[in-house]
């Protein structure tokens, strides 16, 4: 049963513009860790828009951002502009995960991951004890293979969720999913 239970995020929210920063900062958090692809910019672009840098920028004001990606630097380090970041992050192990810890350094409780996929995302913050939200991916047809792959073992895991876990699916979930 507990199994099923590492793939339900903390809170789910349909897109990173859509979060209450306000609300987080409140709760203690003084960091936040973003999945690079599909959460900040799709695949099949290089780097991330104005629009949400500048939000990136404004949030660096209150937080430690830092992008945490699985793709290699040669992806990542173009793509980010002056953000901080760790590329090659291995999700969902907790290699990448305690780096950008030791780069914001800061206590797992101070810190939320925002990510679009359970495989990577938010079961790497919950085997680390890290909260996470989920959001939707931003263009789901540019995902690469591997990411396809774990959405097709996500979706078997999350009918699991369904079965133990009725309330938070619907709540946490199912959103993502329609």
């Amino acid at each position: 049963m507990a199994f099923f239970k590492k793939f339900i995020p903390t809170y789910f929210v349909p897109k990173i513009e859509d979060i209450d920063y306000d609300k987080l900062k409140e709760q203690g958090v003084k960091s936040l860790f973003f999945d690079l692809d599909n959460t900040l910019i799709a695949y099949d672009c290089d780097i991330i828009s104005n629009e949400t840098l500048n939000l990136l920028i404004k949030l660096e004001k209150t937080f430690d951002v830092v992008v945490i990606s699985n793709s290699n630097k040669d992806r990542v380090i173009p793509a980010v502009h002056h953000l901080k970041y760790v590329y090659f992050a291995k999700k969902p192990t907790k290699i990448g995960l305690k780096k950008a810890l030791n780069i914001v350094g800061k206590q797992k409780d101070e810190v939320i991951l925002v990510g679009d996929q359970i495989i990577t995302d938010i079961f790497g913050a919950n085997r680390l004890g890290i909260a996470s939200i989920l959001v939707k991916p931003i263009k789901k047809s540019s995902d690469r293979k591997i990411t396809k792959f774990n959405r097709k073992i996500a979706n078997m895991i999350l009918r699991g969720v369904k079965k133990r876990y009725p309330k938070a699916y619907e709540e946490l979930i199912k959103p993502y999913e329609s």
